[in-house]
């Protein structure tokens, strides 16, 4: 299955029909529903769903948007699965299981989570970006922050694992017998849970409850290309696991741009590509429609 998330034109195109109608146009047979729709617009989008040709893939966490979040966060870790305060685990748990039952009612058969994050103190992490658009990520003080970011990231990691499994447990107890996957993606900055170790443990614990792996390529390339992991570190171990991959372009560290656009080589897992998973392209609105087009093409012929 070949889709284009919501993601691409959702900002752009307020109305939910030709949101919809735009993608289609595209020559995907399916979409992913993002995280940016408020419960009136998911009702609207429900409604006339049955009206276009088009199949839902995959529903991302949370949808509908939570309206009882924290403000200064992205919308899709408005509350997070890894918190250790209860109040606010407990949210994320709800709002998730709110997502379960929108892939129910839109006929998805998985939802793709944000895991969480490790709370590390400091700027680490922001440093690690910074050297790295400097062009200094060979150099010795790049090596020196990305060990002590390692180690850090480790201390504090136990709490938050802890945290995601708690809430693992009640989500997987909810979404199983509605038959409805949940995808643990890639993530994009280095303090998200999970990291190329944690992809591992957190499949091989909760595989047999409904726990299936979500590769993000454009993430996992920013992980590489930082340091801290391969694409085929994430996929070790984890091959039967796999379910399905966000696919768009990099440049430089900006994930989103247009598949095949950018300097990042898909062909390099060309071999997951061309295996039978959901393909979303969850590029953002810079990618034209013609790139989109041209990246659909692509993965249908397995030219890449």
């Amino acid at each position: 299955m070949i889709a284009v998330s919501t993601a691409w034109n959702s900002k752009r195109q307020t109305q939910i029909g030709p949101m919809l109608e735009e993608i289609r146009a595209l020559g995907a047979g399916a979409a992913e529903i993002g995280y940016n729709f408020s419960g009136s617009q998911l009702s609207e989008m429900i409604k006339l769903l049955p009206q276009i040709p088009l199949k839902v893939s995959s529903v991302h966490n949370y949808c509908p948007q939570p309206d009882d979040g924290q403000p200064h966060r992205h919308v899709s870790n408005l509350h997070r699965l890894s918190a250790t305060e209860d109040s606010e685990r407990g949210c994320a748990v709800f709002w998730t299981k709110r997502s379960v039952d929108t892939a129910a009612q839109v006929g998805a058969s998985v939802v793709v989570i944000h895991a969480g994050t490790v709370e590390v103190e400091g700027a680490l992490e922001k440093d690690l970006f910074r050297l790295y658009l400097e062009g200094r990520r060979e150099t010795a003080e790049y090596l020196r922050v990305l060990e002590a970011f390692r180690k850090e990231r480790a201390r504090r990691a136990p709490v938050h694992l802890e945290a995601v499994e708690k809430s693992l447990k009640e989500v997987l107890s909810y979404s199983r017998p509605q038959g409805i996957k949940i995808g643990l993606e890639t993530r994009y900055y280095p303090t998200e849970i999970p990291n190329m170790e944690e992809v591992g443990a957190l499949l091989k614990k909760f595989a047999p409850e409904g726990l299936v792996y979500w590769h993000d390529s454009g993430h996992a390339e920013v992980n590489e290309r930082l340091g801290l992991a391969t694409h085929l570190g994430y996929f070790r171990g984890n091959e039967q696991y796999l379910y399905g991959m966000h696919i768009h372009g990099v440049v430089g560290l900006e994930d989103h741009q247009a598949p095949f656009s950018g300097d990042l080589d898909l062909g390099k897992i060309g071999d997951f590509l061309k295996r039978d998973i959901i393909k979303v392209i969850e590029s953002h609105q810079e990618a034209s429609p013609q790139d989109m087009k041209v990246a659909i093409k692509k993965l249908k012929e397995g030219t890449f």
